[in-house]
């Protein structure tokens, strides 16, 4: 069951057009796109970790605020 599976995956896919050369090619594209889109991944990962910060910042100000707030008496 596995193997027919797997044949008519490998039957699936799309026939190479223009050999080695062109899959090296678009291999190469492949990798510069994926280098672009991991700077731009780790730009937002940055900036998501500085919001992370402030907000915790932010929380534990407020949290701080709570309890010294005086009971009334």
């Amino acid at each position: 069951k596995v193997a027919k599976q797997f044949d008519v995956l490998v039957a699936a896919l799309p026939l190479s057009e223009g050999g080695e050369e062109a899959q090296l090619k678009w291999i190469v594209e492949l990798q510069v796109e994926n280098d672009l889109i991991g700077q731009e991944l780790q730009k937002q990962l940055e900036a998501a970790e500085k919001e992370l910060k402030q907000v915790q910042e932010l929380f534990g100000q407020a949290a701080d605020n709570c309890l010294n707030m005086k009971k009334p008496e």
